[in-house]
């Protein structure tokens, strides 16, 4: 009769937790309705030693604030490997699903996930002139135009930037000039397109903040700090000697994450 019993509580407790944590969640994302639909997209082709970290960040951080993580693990860009990322966009902004997307190289962490990518949007469109008209927001370093974290409106016009893209490459390739992705979107960015209009450059610290150790920033010159926002460590293996330099700064930089309660935690704590 005990063993009995304490089946039937154990049963009872488990089912009541699953149905506070399943409710802690649909309160949180109601709460955050009004916002906009975000997606988070990245993808990683090869194995890699941070594979975990990196998706162990951007799931947390997703699963705080209601947004989509997307991660692709296979390329079938005609173009090569790093044209996936475009492709993902596409075909992200054909589903009608999201408002606005927000591309994250695989190297990156967010660092303070206190901010909302959403506050980035909305403080970037509040320092322009006609903020329908803006569809990227964009970020440079030492060389130029850095695609590693980028947000793009899910609109159809976006794809069509895109497309200007491509065909900016295509054009090129024939003359046996080869351009990747990023190239190939900086050079779009330099002509007289009309479509360049709607790309707007922020500051390269607000999405897409190099490390110290590697020393490429924009005309900002300002390095990643505790409390910033995302950290990038393109091009670590010519900036940090060793078998594994973007796992090592991955490793490193864990560290300085600033997580926030974890998701549904503040409407526990409230509820209980």
């Amino acid at each position: 009769m005990v063993l009995v019993l304490g089946l039937i509580f154990l049963l009872w407790k488990f089912d009541w937790t699953s149905e506070q944590y399943h409710n802690a969640g649909a309160v949180a994302k109601k709460a955050s309705a009004k916002d906009p639909r975000i997606a988070i997209i990245t993808f990683i082709t090869s194995q890699k030693s941070y594979i975990h970290l990196s998706l162990k960040n951007k799931s947390r951080y997703a699963q705080r604030y209601g947004y989509d993580l997307i991660v692709d693990y296979e390329s079938h860009a005609e173009r090569g490997t790093t044209w996936l990322k475009f492709d993902m966009v596409e075909r992200l902004i054909k589903e009608k699903q999201h408002d606005w997307i927000w591309w994250m190289d695989f190297d990156t962490l967010i660092t303070n996930t206190d901010i909302k990518v959403v506050d980035i949007i909305r403080d970037s469109l509040a320092n322009v002139t006609t903020p329908a008209d803006v569809d990227f927001l964009l970020t440079d370093d030492c060389n130029g135009l850095n695609d590693g974290s980028f947000i793009v409106r899910s609109s159809p016009r976006s794809i069509d930037f895109l497309n200007r893209v491509r065909k900016l490459h295509d054009v090129e390739d024939k003359k046996g000039n080869g351009l990747n992705d990023q190239e190939s979107m900086r050079d779009l960015l330099k002509t007289n397109d009309p479509f360049v209009k709607h790309a707007v450059t922020i500051p390269q610290w607000k999405i897409n903040a190099f490390p110290e150790e590697i020393h490429c920033f924009d005309k900002s010159e300002q390095a990643w700090e505790r409390g910033t926002f995302v950290v990038h460590f393109a091009g670590a293996w010519a900036h940090v000697e060793g078998d594994d330099p973007t796992g090592y700064l991955m490793e490193k930089y864990e560290k300085e994450i600033m997580w926030g309660p974890d998701p549904g935690a503040e409407v526990l704590g409230k509820e209980g």
